[in-house]
């Protein structure tokens, strides 16, 4: 049995698997890219957020621990976390929700140990929401719209420069998105913005 197999057996769902929500639409390319043996690779995972509206809903990896509004010592903001005992906190689909996005880094960052990473996925603005400003047409409790640039005034604006590094940022769409899907019509493939931080010793 190749390593493979055994890290799909033990660590990875079904790609298909609906209960995976909006992680789903790039599951299996972050398993062939190697992204998640590279930034969810420690012993502690979290994935903050995880359920959304889905009470069927699974984390993002088998091994990770999914934190929601109705996890024990979990308030929205503060995670029920010793400082510096997690090795990567997943977020996908999750910070446009938060309107204290201050209070959220902040404490992604003070659980997450040195070396460790904070994975964030949010919904693009141009690829999702299709216009500048809120109201979402398609989710009535996004707070905020994003951008890459956005996406990274945010964290500019939260941590001191001399706690983290910018690991990874894209665009996620591919050739399944459909620029000529209509306006009033939800879009249709990938349709996310993907940033990786990582924690350095200040």
């Amino acid at each position: 049995m190749s390593v493979q197999t055994i890290d799909q057996a033990g660590k990875y769902w079904n790609p298909g698997t609906a209960a995976l929500t909006e992680s789903r639409h790039t599951y299996q390319k972050k398993i062939d890219s190697g992204f998640f043996s590279k930034y969810m690779n420690g012993d502690v995972v979290l994935d903050v957020g995880y359920k959304g509206s889905r009470p069927d809903a699974v984390p993002v990896l088998k091994t990770a621990i999914g934190v929601d509004l109705d996890y024990p010592g979990y308030n929205g903001i503060r995670l029920p976390f010793a400082d510096a005992s997690v090795d990567a906190v997943y977020s996908s689909h999750c910070l446009e929700h938060i309107a204290n996005y201050t209070g959220a880094y902040l404490d992604w960052f003070r659980v997450l140990r040195v070396g460790g990473y904070v994975i964030v996925v949010v919904p693009h603005m141009y690829l999702y929401e299709r216009k500048s400003h809120p109201p979402s047409r398609w989710n009535q409790d996004h707070k905020r719209f994003y951008t890459p640039a956005r996406l990274l005034r945010e964290v500019e604006e939260t941590l001191p420069l001399d706690q983290y590094r910018v690991c990874h940022l894209c665009e996620n769409w591919n050739e399944r998105y459909d620029y000529r899907d209509k306006l009033d019509a939800h879009a249709s493939g990938p349709y996310e913005i993907e940033m990786v931080l990582t924690k350095i010793q200040g």
